[in-house]
């Protein structure tokens, strides 16, 4: 019997790439419930209840494709308010936990700044969002077959998302890498990088 919904969850798609807000009851009557996407029916996340009080929800980084875990006593979950929940691989944002209305605040707010920031494109919003997710995804399929460089020979690199553009950056020394990611010509050529080189900073400086 479903008393009241304790929380909701909203995870980024790893197929699609779109995010939809899931509503989970207090008692669901179930150990396992797996959320899907409403657009393509991919599983999002698993939440697991370990015991009376305790929910386990395991979800797949869109980037890199680890699986990350996290878990919340029902009373952590009544009292959150809005979290957000990152890859512990990468630091990649997979999506938020917590009260429905605070998500939806916070999912307009990122749709008004991206509309600000692209006024003639803002109706795109999902469609740039799996560009980049996609874009992610290629960079770190050159990663595992040890094809980004850096110029100190680190391979510890980081991958964060600026804007339209994947920026890979050295953790040791710096040099970096801008990649455009902002439409599907952008991810073609992503696409036909072999390997990449990134570039120190002091050479940046003198050009």
């Amino acid at each position: 019997m479903v008393i009241q919904d304790i929380c909701s969850l909203a995870f980024y798609c790893q197929r699609c790439g779109k995010i939809h807000i899931h509503d989970i009851p207090y008692f669901s009557g179930e150990r396992r419930v797996m959320l899907h996407c409403d657009s393509c029916s991919y599983v999002q996340a698993v939440i697991l209840r370990r015991s009376c009080n305790w929910l386990e929800i395991s979800v797949t980084c869109v980037g890199c494709h680890t699986v990350n875990t996290v878990a919340y006593s029902l009373k952590q979950l009544r009292r959150l308010q809005l979290e957000k929940v990152y890859c512990v691989q990468d630091h990649f944002e997979l999506g938020y936990i917590g009260r429905r209305r605070c998500i939806e605040e916070l999912l307009a707010f990122n749709q008004a700044e991206f509309e600000a920031l692209h006024p003639s494109d803002g109706k795109n919003f999902i469609e740039k969002q799996q560009i980049l997710l996609e874009a992610v995804n290629r960079v770190h399929d050159i990663a595992a077959h040890g094809a980004i460089a850096c110029p100190c020979g680190c391979k510890e690199i980081a991958v964060d998302i600026q804007g339209s553009s994947i920026v890979l950056e050295c953790y040791r020394c710096g040099s970096y890498y801008v990649l455009p990611a902002a439409n599907a010509a952008d991810l073609m050529r992503l696409e036909k990088n072999l390997d990449i080189d990134l570039i120190a900073p002091d050479i940046m400086r003198k050009k």
